[in-house]
C-alpha cells in the first residue's frame, strides 16, 4: 500500500509513544532524528512500511532495541487469559473456523500508541466483549475454509505481542484439522510485534510445527528480501495468514504466488479505504494468487 498524507502524523505519533517508553529524557532526540529520516524518506511512490521502517530505524537507534519490550509481556500476560474463554467459544460454536478467525481478530486492537487503538494492554479487558459482539463486517472464511483445513501447510504471519495468544485459539483449531502451520515473526523487535524470543517467552512456539523469521528490522515483511527457508514453506504452502495492517500494507501491491487471508482490524483511513470497508471494521479477506507459482526468484 503506498503511503498516503493520512500517515504521517500516525507515524509520528507512534514514534513519540515510543520514546515515552525509555528512561532518559530522549523523546526530543528520537522524534527529531526520525521526522528529519520521514522528511528524507517520504515519497508517494514508495509504500508506508518502506518508509516507516526507516523512520522507525532512526527512532530506535536512540531509544534502543525494545522499548515496547514491558508492553510486550504485559499484554501476552493479559490476553493469555482470554485464551481459555476464546477456546470455549471455538468448541460450542456451530463453525469453530469463523469463530477462531473472528477471535484472532479482536486481539488486533492490541496496537499500542498507534492512536488508533488501545495504548495500554490493561484496556483490553474494557473492549473486548464489544468487540466478540461486533463480529465480522468482511468475511471470506467460507471461500478460504478449504484452504486452511485438511492436510497441507498453512504460513502464519503473525502481528503483535498479545493478539498473538488468541491466534494460538485459531492455530490450534487449524491443527486440528490436520495442517502443518509454520509461524513467521518478525527478524528484529520492532513495535510491539512478535519476535523469536517472544514467541519462546510466551509459549507460542508450542502450537506451532516451525518457527522462521523474516530475517531483518521491517515493518511487516519485505517480499522482495525474503530469507530461503521461509521462501521454501511459502512456495509449498496451502495458503498465508496475515495478521495485521503492517502485513496488509506489505502486501496488498504485491503478485503474490499463493493464496494470502488478511485478518485485521481495518484502524485507519488508507487501510480501511484500501479494503472498502468503515474504519473500525474486522475484516477477513482473501486473496487468492495473481502470479502462478514458477520459482521466480524475485517473489515467492
Amino acid at each position: 500500500m503506498k503511503i498516503q498524507a493520512e500517515c504521517i502524523p500516525c507515524l509520528m505519533k507512534r514514534v513519540l509513544f515510543q520514546s515515552k517508553l525509555v528512561d532518559g529524557n530522549v523523546e526530543f532526540d528520537s522524534v527529531s532524528k526520525a521526522l528529519k529520516t520521514y522528511a528524507r524518506e517520504i515519497d508517494p511512490d514508495r509504500t508506508s512500511v518502506e518508509v516507516a521502517t526507516e523512520v522507525h530505524r532512526a527512532s530506535y537507534s536512540v531509544i534502543g532495541p525494545d522499548p515496547y519490550r514491558g508492553l510486550k509481556e504485559e499484554a501476552d500476560e493479559i490476553a493469555e487469559g482470554y485464551a481459555k474463554i476464546c477456546e470455549d467459544m471455538v468448541r460450542g460454536s456451530d463453525d469453530p473456523l469463523r469463530t477462531a478467525l473472528g477471535l484472532s481478530v479482536v486481539g488486533n486492537v492490541m496496537d499500542f500508541g498507534s492512536g488508533i487503538a488501545i495504548d495500554d494492554p490493561a484496556d483490553f479487558r474494557k473492549v473486548f466483549d464489544d468487540l466478540v459482539e461486533q463480529g465480522l463486517y468482511l468475511d471470506d472464511t467460507d471461500s478460504a475454509r478449504g484452504l486452511l483445513t485438511g492436510p497441507g501447510t498453512v504460513v502464519y504471519m503473525f502481528d503483535n505481542c498479545g493478539e498473538s495468544q488468541l491466534d494460538r485459539v485459531l492455530i490450534r483449531y487449524i491443527r486440528g484439522t490436520g495442517k502443518r502451520v509454520v509461524g513467521v515473526v518478525r527478524g528484529a523487535p520492532v513495535l510491539n510485534d512478535v519476535t523469536r524470543e517472544d514467541a519462546e517467552r510466551s509459549g507460542l512456539v508450542n502450537d506451532l510445527d516451525r518457527v522462521l523469521d523474516t530475517g531483518k528490522f521491517y515493518i511487516g515483511i519485505d517480499w522482495s528480501d525474503i530469507p530461503d527457508e521461509l521462501r521454501k514453506e511459502l512456495s509449498g504452502c496451502d495458503a498465508v495468514i496475515a495478521k495485521g495492517m503492517a502485513n496488509f500494507e506489505a502486501s496488498s501491491d504485491e503478485k503474490l504466488p499463493f493464496p494470502i487471508l488478511h485478518a485485521l482490524r481495518a484502524k485507519c483511513v488508507p487501510v480501511a479505504e484500501s479494503i472498502g470497508v468503515p474504519v473500525g471494521s474486522s475484516v477477513v479477506k482473501l486473496r487468492m494468487p495473481e502470479v502462478e507459482r514458477c520459482g521466480s526468484d524475485k517473489r515467492s
